[in-house]
């Protein structure tokens, strides 16, 4: 974290995680200085252990039984949404799956909250399995999106692990002043063992608790070195407004 961004209090840029699963986003964007407000999660293992990193982070479970009008609004909105229908190991139905489907009550969210940020991951297959269907909604409601694929081993995790990182904003505000996205400038050499890894279980050591699910758990789990990677880039725009590589 560069030093200006490191001594900045930004008590504005709270943050609300959908799709909480053990945290990943949390962890990484807490990391880079932002506040997790409140999480959704409905996975019961996934819940122990949000409840014991996070106690006093109110739960708000199923995103699909939220009432956001009720709901605290946030800077930062991030999630990984389900991505069953979507990777290329699942059942393909896209964007419009049962599970994949969930994007329309993240949608309904940025719709009722409007928050500064959106923050999104999924399977790469996004950009051909519903990433039009993401960017038109998002615009239709006067968000911009820009997005990059971003690997968890240029970030010094032993496996590859590829994803999509999506970023929304509103249209026209300060978020950006240049030709630069919040994607810009990022290169292996600079990432590389950020966070150490821990070869017996091919992760990432801080932060992920021992022994949890590789499978329910682990396997789903966004790259807390990424987020965080994303966080100081987001406290950058909004420290300047804009985007320097």
């Amino acid at each position: 974290m560069s030093d200006h961004i490191a001594d900045y209090v930004a008590p504005s840029l709270t943050v609300g995680s959908l799709f909480s699963g053990i945290g990943g986003f949390d962890l990484g964007l807490e990391a880079a200085g932002l506040r997790v407000l409140w999480q959704s999660e409905i996975e019961p293992y996934c819940n122990k252990v949000l409840a014991a990193r996070w106690p006093h982070v109110p739960n708000h479970g199923d995103i699909r039984q939220i009432d956001w009008s009720t709901v605290e609004r946030v800077a930062v909105l991030c999630g990984g949404f389900p991505c069953q229908d979507i990777s290329r190991a699942g059942r393909r139905a896209g964007i419009g799956g049962v599970k994949s489907g969930l994007w329309s009550e993240v949608y309904r969210a940025v719709r009722s909250l409007r928050p500064d940020y959106l923050l999104l991951e999924n399977s790469t297959s996004l950009t051909v399995q519903g990433l039009e269907v993401v960017a038109s909604d998002l615009a239709e409601i006067g968000y911009d999106t820009e997005w990059d694929c971003l690997p968890a081993q240029a970030f010094g995790a032993s496996h590859i692990r590829d994803r999509i990182y999506v970023l929304a904003y509103p249209s026209g505000g300060r978020h950006r002043t240049s030709d630069q996205t919040v994607f810009a400038g990022w290169t292996s050499s600079q990432l590389h063992g950020r966070w150490p890894a821990q070869p017996r279980m091919a992760r990432i050591t801080d932060g992920v608790p021992h022994r949890v699910d590789r499978v329910r758990s682990l396997g789903n789990a966004v790259c807390p070195p990424v987020a965080e990677w994303l966080g100081e880039r987001l406290l950058a725009a909004h420290i300047d407004g804009g985007v320097s590589a």
